[in-house]
């Protein structure tokens, strides 16, 4: 195979003539397109990658107006309120990656204020990592008219494709378990104004419903560690009687957990409590956390299925609930 020389620009043209191809094949082969036997393929890719050639992407973009690009727009929200580095956030970016790249998309990442102020949309789609108070951030995404998924939990009026875990199902696991070990005065810990925490309370109480134990309290929280204290310790000082804590988040339940340690209050032997995630926090933390597990890796595997199924015509809207269980520790034993 005679080699590029010295000064000459790789091209299309180039690897075309190398490979004994026309152009069009070599475009396919470089997209991985089935309408290109697999030996030709490698032996075009092989070819390109001596020569240096990579496909304009860019170029490309403008001829077939696609992209191969998913934005994934992350929930924007103030870092006392909840961090960009959580790590269920960081689980679902991976799944993503896993179900995208073997489909020959990029991804984008961003947030929704960034995405929705952007002069130009350089995406074929977009996953919503949080649909925000009420679902807000996920509708003004939803309004650019692109294909979107959203992880989060189905509001009803809003047509939006839904990936989430079994929220309801993870507060019926909670309540239950701690309802088990004699819980009697509930508190649950969350903001509600999330389409999501409104259905773990929801799962919560139903469960409540049919036992003898009632819910003393559905306090807003922020997903912070510090902002659980703050709430908890409000709730001591309200003298709200309470023997078992139902957390929307793990890094909330830490916060709790903390904030009675400080106050003398035993855990769980007091109060017993269960987070929600399964996040490194709650295998960490001392005492450790029990908490609701759910899969962020499944999770991004499956927004990821379901954009690229989007974008292909798919336009079923039917929501995709993942399973969630109950992972007991110290907090609730």
């Amino acid at each position: 195979m005679s080699r590029i020389g010295k000064g000459e620009r790789p091209t299309m043209e180039r690897v075309a003539a190398l490979a004994g191809v026309s152009k069009i094949t070599v475009s396919r082969a470089l997209r991985g397109s089935d309408l290109v036997r697999p030996e030709v393929r490698e032996r075009i890719a092989e070819v390109a990658k001596q020569v240096g050639y990579r496909m304009n992407v860019a170029a490309r973009s403008l001829r077939t107006r696609e992209t191969r690009t998913i934005a994934v727009v992350i929930d924007h929200r103030d870092p006392d309120h909840q961090s960009h580095t959580d790590p269920l956030i960081l689980a679902i970016i991976g799944g993503l990656l896993e179900a995208l790249t073997p489909a020959g998309y990029s991804i984008l990442l961003t947030t929704n204020e960034h995405f929705l102020s952007s002069n130009a949309v350089g995406a074929d789609g977009a996953v919503m990592l949080g649909q925000g108070e009420g679902a807000q951030r996920v509708t003004e995404v939803a309004a650019m008219n692109l294909p979107i998924v959203a992880w989060g939990e189905p509001v009803p009026g809003v047509g939006i494709k839904v990936v989430g875990s079994d929220n309801r199902m993870g507060g019926k696991l909670a309540a239950e378990h701690l309802v088990a070990r004699g819980a009697s005065r509930l508190l649950f810990l969350g903001d509600m104004q999330h389409p999501e925490i409104a259905a773990r309370l929801e799962g919560f109480r139903e469960a409540l419903a049919a036992s003898e134990a009632r819910l003393v309290g559905a306090l807003p929280c922020p997903f912070t560690p510090e902002g659980a204290a703050d709430v908890v310790r409000r709730a001591l000082d309200d003298g709200t009687a309470f023997d078992a804590i139902f957390a929307a988040s793990d890094f909330i339940a830490a916060g709790a957990c903390d904030a009675l340690l400080a106050h003398g209050t035993t855990v769980p032997g007091d109060v017993a409590i269960v987070g929600f995630d399964d996040a490194p926090i709650a295998s960490v933390h001392r005492p450790s956390i029990s908490s609701i597990r759910q899969d962020g890796a499944a999770a991004g595997r499956t927004l990821g299925a379901a954009i690229v199924a989007l974008i292909e015509g798919n336009t079923s809207t039917t929501a995709h609930a993942l399973p969630v269980e109950l992972v007991a520790r110290e907090t609730s034993r």
